[in-house]
This record gives structure tokens, sequence and C-alpha cells, in this order.
């Protein structure tokens, strides 16, 4: 019976690694979310960066780099700088991934705040 059990969480685990891997390629590319207030842009890449921005009533306030990794159904980011000051260099963040779709994700953030974000690219 153990090595049963055994084999049964190896294949789960298995493929909860595969659907994270799929899912983390999904993100790949460059997204977008808008509402009446801002405008935030993510480009995620490959290797595990990203680069984004944040636009506030049009004015441009966050300008940002760091790491991401899709992790515990959660998308996590540290990040490594801002151009503006907003953010500083070494925090992390995650959202919880709720959806993913070929033209896009939906979160939500630690307020509870749920987002969609469209694929631009």
């Amino acid at each position: 019976m153990k090595p049963v059990l055994t084999l049964i969480s190896l294949l789960l685990i298995a493929s909860c690694a595969s659907v994270e891997w799929r899912c983390r390629s999904s993100l790949i590319g460059d997204w977008k979310y808008a509402d009446e207030l801002q405008i935030c842009q993510y480009s995620f890449r490959n290797d595990g960066s990203f680069v984004g921005e944040v636009r506030y009533r049009s004015r441009l306030v966050s300008k940002f780099t760091g790491r991401w990794a899709l992790k515990g159904g959660a998308l996590r980011y540290a990040y490594i700088s801002d151009a503006f000051g907003r953010i500083p260099a070494g925090t992390t963040d995650r959202d919880r991934l709720l959806e993913v779709k070929k033209d896009s994700f939906l979160i939500e953030a630690a307020n509870g705040d749920r987002r969609r974000y469209f694929r631009t690219k």
C-alpha cells in the first residue's frame, strides 16, 4: 500500500509542476491592465526578469525592474530597481493567480482587488 501512495504522491507533484510550467510559459510576454485611474504594464521575460511601469492619471509614477516566479498558485515579484524610488530595491510582492488564458490573466492582489491583464505582444 505504501508504494502505491508514494507513486500517487509523485504523480500529483509532477502534474502540479507541469501545470505551473505551462502557466509560467503562458505568462511570458507583454501585459497591460487599465482602469479609470491607472495603467500598469509588465513585460515578463523567459529568464525570470521583468520590467514594468505604472501611470496614474496618465502621469508616469513608477518604472521598475525585477525578478518574477510562479509558485504555489501565486505570481511572485522581487523588485530590483524603480526609477522614481517608489518601490525600494529588495521589495517582494505576490498576487494570487486566478486564471491564465492565451491573451489574458486574472490576479487577486494582496488587498483583494482583482485585475485582468491583457496581452499586448
